[in-house]
């Protein structure tokens, strides 16, 4: 082949392929041709969402009504009266004296607490293991998570 045969077909060459980009850069997304259609945002893939949302939601939240609290419950005992709680139960001593047995941390002062120790007033207690609190004397308790009276 001829060097001008070459150099023709080499332009032409050119030309198709930037009249091809140029058409596709044109053509793509447009409003008569969408990449997403907002009808199937809204009406297919949002529903599709918020459903799997929900259901995450309520998974997530399952646990708490089953023996569990959102918020603290006020516990009264009066002294020489007892109270078992479960493992993951909070507890925080407004007023008087309790004495744990059982598997409890001090959440507030970093420390676990061992058998017959003490509880101090309003700081964070909580239950790594079933454990069971004493009273001494009357005592005020907040408590959230599952316990029973005993």
């Amino acid at each position: 082949m001829k060097k001008w045969q070459i150099i023709v077909l080499v332009i032409a060459v050119a030309v198709l392929a930037a009249g091809i980009g140029a058409y596709a850069a044109s053509s793509y997304g447009t409003q008569s041709d969408p990449l997403v259609a907002m009808s199937y945002l809204e009406d297919v893939l949002q529903p599709q969402i918020e459903n799997s949302l929900d259901a995450k939601i309520s998974e997530a939240t399952k646990g708490l009504s089953n023996g569990g609290s959102a918020s603290f419950t006020a516990v009264s005992l009066e002294a020489g009266q007892s109270l078992s709680v479960s493992s993951g139960t909070e507890i925080v001593l407004r007023s008087g004296s309790c004495a744990s047995s059982g598997a409890l941390s001090d959440v507030t002062a970093g420390t676990e607490l061992g058998s017959g120790a003490e509880l101090t007033a309003n700081h964070l207690c909580l239950a790594s293991a079933s454990a069971t609190l004493t009273a001494a004397s009357a005592a005020a308790l907040l408590i959230r998570g599952s316990y029973s009276l005993g």
